[in-house]
């Protein structure tokens, strides 16, 4: 078993190679930001791949970016950010839009009618948690967080 005193030096040297990679705070906080951004969409099995897109995009952290996707949009949170982005999407989108096509597979119909919803909502979400994220993580990397040991 590790000592507590090994643990938080351990800890304090991870925490310090993460931000001395190139680019420092600013870019592990675009690379947070970029993940939670990515993690609020409905894309099921896409979301690493717009998570690094999004860190690429913004020159963020791709390793941060990933984890923090992979935090922030596990199963236990889509139960509570589906309903969430469908009534945001219900707010936004007018009742009369009508895009959907109207016919298909039986499974693809049940589907498409909230899938616009939920969608306009994701969006919605990424943006304003991949900014707050992004603002949140900025603020704290500013400041030292461990303290030192001796």
């Amino acid at each position: 078993m590790m000592r507590p005193r090994a643990l938080l030096k351990r800890a304090r040297d991870a925490w310090a190679g993460l931000l001395a990679s190139p680019g420092g705070p600013g870019r592990v906080s675009r690379g947070l930001a970029a993940g939670a951004a990515a993690a609020m969409l409905p894309i099921f099995g896409l979301h690493l791949v717009v998570a690094a897109g999004l860190a690429w995009l913004l020159r963020g952290s791709l390793p941060v970016a990933t984890a923090a996707c992979l935090l922030f949009g596990n199963p236990l949170t889509h139960l509570v950010l589906l309903p969430l982005e469908y009534a945001i999407g219900r707010r936004l989108l007018p009742p009369s839009l009508d895009i959907l096509p109207s016919h298909g597979p039986r499974w693809l119909m049940a589907v498409l009618p909230g899938a616009e919803e939920v969608l306009a909502g994701g969006i919605v979400m990424a943006v304003l948690v991949g900014v707050l994220a992004g603002w949140l993580a900025h603020r704290a990397l500013a400041r030292p967080v461990l303290p030192k040991l001796r």
